[in-house]
């Protein structure tokens, strides 16, 4: 191979690469956030001059030109009261906040190209084209947790838990959802497995039909 091919063969490896990075979605978690000290490694490891703790219940953030200021509300020492804000993670221009505001565990979510703050949870998924992402939040005393698609200016196209309502009992659940992801045409999947018998697990998608959001295909379980 001469070296005009062999730079052009570089060239195309490199685009390729590049391609596969900027296509790839973008995960956030808050994981174990609230633990003493921690906050203050995680600043100083991603995001020194962009994030501080300007006092204790006072947490600041400088993005596109903005200062952000997350203010914690008393009671502080009420664990199912009050407000209380933790840095998370910052990654590819966005920073993940916890936001626990006594009934839910959540998160914001800031665009340092913009400035802006969305909502959030404590973890948060991006789509491979920053258009979208998936936010899971936990309510206190609720088995299971609360899924959340947004569009990345704020505006909420979907929510509901992290299951498979049963078809005949409302208040009951017939499968879990796990290993959500976004596929590469933009769609939201995750596996579903029932949660009684033994039936193989399978992958759903978010679609929209007639005007409403639903997980398809749709499998019948064991009790169902």
């Amino acid at each position: 191979m001469n070296k005009h091919l062999q730079h052009c063969g570089a060239v195309l490896a490199i685009l390729a690469a590049a391609g596969t990075t900027q296509a790839a979605s973008l995960a956030l978690h808050c994981g174990d956030s609230g633990k003493a000290g921690l906050e203050a490694k995680r600043i100083k490891a991603m995001a020194a001059g962009v994030v501080k703790r300007q006092s204790k219940h006072v947490l600041q953030v400088e993005a596109a030109g903005k200062t952000l200021k997350f203010t914690d509300k008393p009671p502080y020492d009420e664990p199912l009261d009050g407000e209380r804000y933790a840095f998370c993670e910052r990654k590819e221009g966005f920073i993940l906040l916890a936001h626990d505001n006594g009934d839910e565990l959540t998160g914001k979510l800031v665009n340092e190209a913009t400035g802006k703050v969305g909502p959030g949870g404590d973890a948060v998924l991006l789509s491979a084209d920053r258009r979208a992402y998936l936010a899971t939040s936990q309510d206190n005393g609720r088995d299971g947790a609360t899924w959340t698609v947004y569009a990345l200016d704020g505006r909420q196209s979907w929510t509901g838990g992290d299951y498979l309502v049963h078809p005949t009992k409302p208040d009951y659940k017939a499968a879990e959802l796990s290993e959500e992801r976004w596929e590469a045409n933009g769609e939201l999947s995750a596996q579903a497995q029932c949660i009684e018998g033994k039936m193989a697990p399978w992958r759903v998608k978010l679609v929209k039909s007639g005007g409403a959001w639903n997980w398809h295909p749709h499998r019948k379980c064991p009790d169902a």
